[in-house]
């Protein structure tokens, strides 16, 4: 599936959608090849990838996994929407109120419906917040990675002979 494709699909859902709309996506996807399906799911995990910065983070006013939700509503918003976004992460802000964490079920639910096999397809990037290390460069680590360096101070060193 190419990108242009996975647009199509995604703007078939309309600007504003809603579970129903997740739910015939999610059939839609469903009816198409397995390569389809883990395309479909790569697409939007380098598209959430690439809204994962602090700049984003800060205009969305959101953290943790109400960023990756409102970084899904962007997507679900479609093309345009997206690509303004990432020009923009100010344009974010008017979806933090809302969120389109359904998005990130679509492609498991259809291979699964599709095949009658469980999901174990791993995209190449992840999509978590703090996981586009560009996006976070010079900032703050984000509070996950500040928690472990923080365990880590605390283990016993090794010592050297």
């Amino acid at each position: 599936m190419e990108l242009a494709e996975f647009w199509k699909l995604i703007e078939s859902m309309g600007p504003a959608p809603e579970d129903d709309e997740f739910k015939a996506l999610t059939e839609r996807l469903a009816t198409r090849p397995v390569a389809d399906i883990i395309a479909f799911e790569d697409h939007l995990a380098y598209l959430l990838h690439a809204l994962d910065t602090q700049a984003h983070a800060r205009a969305a006013r959101a953290r943790g996994d109400w960023f990756l939700y409102v970084r899904c509503r962007a997507v679900a918003s479609g093309q345009a929407v997206y690509q303004a976004v990432l020009d923009d992460p100010k344009q974010l802000r008017r979806f933090a109120k809302w969120e389109a964490e359904l998005l990130l079920s679509v492609a498991s639910e259809a291979y699964e419906r599709g095949t009658g096999s469980p999901w174990v397809h791993e995209s190449p990037v992840s999509y978590e917040t703090g996981s586009n290390g560009d996006g976070w460069s010079g900032s703050r680590p984000p509070l996950l990675w500040r928690v472990l360096l923080g365990v880590a101070r605390l283990l016993p060193r090794r010592r050297e002979r």
